[in-house]
């Protein structure tokens, strides 16, 4: 674990080293990337559990206009401008433009860099105001062009917040009593990671980590609109993405990680959130993959979810700014006719 660590290292401070600060007269910047196999054993083409992988590139972390490119926590797919956003946790906001040859990724041009404001001030987001990290998108889909807002959640003061593409926040929804209270989280680095937007139950969000008076092996997830639905936990996961596929459907990613040498496994999960929530029942759950570093899986802190077109997926890794860590950018298609188990808690 140790070689491979250093090894990493290496790498990142040579792609690094490719991008020397960058001022916004130098944008777009095409990356240079390094294509990582998901496994080192697995053929081209071939599946793991319910997924098929179609790319995965190592990004570099280098500073432009101010802002580092690196700590991803968060992806949004922007269809009808054919821009991937993705927000790092020092409130930067990144315009990207992926490249596929025969549909797998192959690239990724930088198009522009933001900041994310302050609601009231207009300010740029500081210190652990600017903790940002999930990300969905409005009106991006519906075949006009630059209309799309952006919805992110935060970490440390929890809060979800409308920002157009230049970073202006246009303003902040309404939290349910039991998220705006900063002290019903266990720790304030684990609030309201993961958000998406269902066109029927609304927008959804779900904390990291269960709140303090959840029951042991439960969690739960919630609509803005005040309907909530208990989603059973596996122990040492917490929730780092959620991406709403639309009548209820939803494609959670779930992380084990540990700083350093410690635990790093990732699972993707299904599950349907009905219109009416039963009270203390979890909904069903299905596994789509677990992939772990101690099996073989060249992964890292995966943090960010996206959908792109149909059953293909974006899913992007914070690299924490150290250089034992990588800036991971997943492309896979999710397979619909699987052979999978359901469990309930």
């Amino acid at each position: 674990m140790l070689s491979r660590c250093l090894a990493h290292a290496v790498v990142g401070m040579l792609l690094s080293a490719a991008f020397p600060a960058a001022g916004a007269q130098d944008l777009p910047i095409e990356l240079q990337v390094r294509p990582v196999a998901l496994s080192e054993s697995l053929p081209d083409g071939a599946t793991i559990g319910r997924i098929r992988p179609r790319g995965m590139l190592e990004l570099p972390s280098f500073k432009v206009s101010g802002m580092r490119f690196s700590q991803l926590s968060g992806l949004a797919w922007d269809d009808d401008d054919g821009v991937l956003y993705a927000i790092s946790d020092k409130g930067y906001l990144f315009h990207l433009q992926p490249t596929f040859k025969d549909d797998v990724l192959v690239g990724v041009t930088l198009l522009k860099a933001v900041w994310l404001t302050e609601l009231k001030s207009g300010k740029l987001l500081r210190d652990r105001r600017a903790d940002s990290e999930g990300l969905d998108i409005l009106h991006g889909r519906n075949g006009i062009k630059g209309d799309a807002e952006l919805l992110v959640s935060f970490e440390r003061f929890p809060r979800v917040v409308r920002y157009r593409p230049d970073g202006k926040a246009l303003g902040e929804l309404a939290l349910p009593a039991a998220l705006s209270d900063r002290n019903a989280y266990r720790d304030p680095n684990e609030m309201l990671e993961a958000l998406c937007v269902d066109p029927n139950l609304g927008v959804l969000t779900a904390p990291e980590m269960p709140l303090k008076d959840e029951p042991p092996g439960s969690t739960r997830i919630f609509s803005l609109s005040g309907k909530v639905w208990r989603y059973p936990t596996t122990a040492g996961f917490g929730i780092s993405a959620i991406e709403c596929l639309g009548e209820g459907r939803v494609l959670l990613l779930e992380r084990n990680f540990g700083h350093l040498f410690g635990r790093n496994a990732v699972s993707l999960k299904l599950a349907t959130l009905p219109m009416t929530p039963t009270p203390n029942e979890s909904v069903p759950v299905t596994e789509v993959v677990t992939l772990d570093l101690a099996k073989g899986h060249q992964i890292d802190n995966f943090e960010g979810l996206a959908r792109h077109k149909g059953n293909r997926f974006f899913m992007v890794s914070d690299d924490n700014d150290l250089l034992v860590e990588r800036t991971l950018l997943l492309y896979f298609e999710l397979l619909t006719e699987p052979e999978s188990r359901t469990t309930t808690r």
